[in-house]
């Protein structure tokens, strides 16, 4: 069996286990927020459940690497010629990912490789991760009036309201529903909730994105980057064009925060729904929709950035510069 197969069988296997159990764990009455929610407060520095799950994802990112790359690390020869386990999987995902690149930009894909999968291998399980059992469904219940209190480490300390937390924690213990039946005049607040559902994750993604493109611009031509959007020698259609390029220029980063929070965001609360209306088979169909959606919308963040680079390189008219390819 080849390597491609192995990775295939076990991501299939991997997905067919986690929907299942995501499938058949209690779910209580939908709850749709936009807002990603506080869990408690480190200093003047708010802690949310989507920046929790983001840690999480980086530190197993970092797990895995280091395991992956251990034997190359150690001098292994042997590892080097002939890649096993873990390492033949990071090394084909890592290969297949930079030969992609490679054909939207064959001059800077090893320039900006790192970036670009950064970018891509920590969307990918932070989208995925909404699929995993108990995220969004498993938290506890504040009270309102503690929700909207003054003091700002209101969860770490009184912000749990005993009479509003003990049913609930009884309901666990007596092996009842306690995922999101919070009595009412409480909100329910899950542990964890996936990082791309959260505006602030993809709107700093988008920045880097933006930021990135316009020093590889100026890096690239120089001032005369700005000869892309003001170029008055050239009529008034052409500075009309130059105008619109630069208020696009500007755009990418609202389209590139709100297509991907969009994208999970809605995946998110059609799973919460569709599992709460048919909590068997039926709703298995969207859970294959939803992995499908999480890698097109990290892939497309991705390969949108890397081809923006390319063709921030290249000057006022032209498809190809060679002598800014250094």
């Amino acid at each position: 069996m080849s390597t491609k197969q192995k990775v295939i069988i076990a991501v299939a296997l991997t997905a067919v286990i986690g929907i299942a159990l995501r499938i058949f764990l209690p779910v209580g009455t939908p709850l749709v927020s936009v807002r990603a929610e506080e869990l408690f407060h480190i200093g003047g520095y708010t802690i949310t459940n989507s920046l929790v799950l983001t840690w999480i994802v980086m530190a197993l990112l970092i797990v895995l690497s280091v395991i992956g790359t251990s034997k190359l690390r150690s001098g292994n020869t042997e590892a080097l010629k002939h890649p096993r386990g873990l390492q033949n999987a990071l090394e084909y995902a890592v290969e297949m990912f930079y030969n992609t690149m490679q054909g939207v930009s064959p001059k800077f894909a090893g320039r900006f490789f790192v970036v670009v999968a950064t970018i891509f291998f920590l969307v990918l399980p932070s989208n995925w991760f909404g699929l995993v059992p108990g995220v969004g469904s498993i938290g506890l219940c504040y009270s309102h009036s503690a929700e909207h209190a003054a003091a700002p480490n209101y969860v770490a300390t009184a912000g749990i309201s005993t009479d509003v937390a003990a049913p609930v924690l009884a309901a666990a213990a007596e092996g009842g529903n306690y995922t999101n039946n919070c009595p009412s005049g409480t909100a329910f607040h899950p542990f964890l909730r996936p990082g791309s559902a959260d505006l602030n994750m993809t709107l700093a993604l988008a920045l880097i994105s933006f930021a990135v493109t316009e020093f590889w611009g100026f890096r690239s031509l120089g001032f005369g980057y700005l000869g892309k959007f003001f170029n008055i020698k050239g009529g008034p259609i052409q500075t009309a064009v130059g105008i619109i390029e630069l208020i696009s220029e500007f755009a990418r980063i609202v389209s590139f925060a709100f297509r991907l929070f969009g994208n999970i965001f809605a995946g998110e609360v059609v799973l919460l729904v569709m599992a709460f209306l048919f909590p068997t088979l039926l709703s298995l169909p969207f859970y294959g929709l939803e992995l499908f959606v999480g890698l097109i919308q990290a892939f497309v963040f991705a390969m949108l950035t890397m081809a923006f680079i390319d063709m921030a390189a290249e000057s006022h008219g032209d498809h190809g510069h060679e002598e800014h390819a250094h």
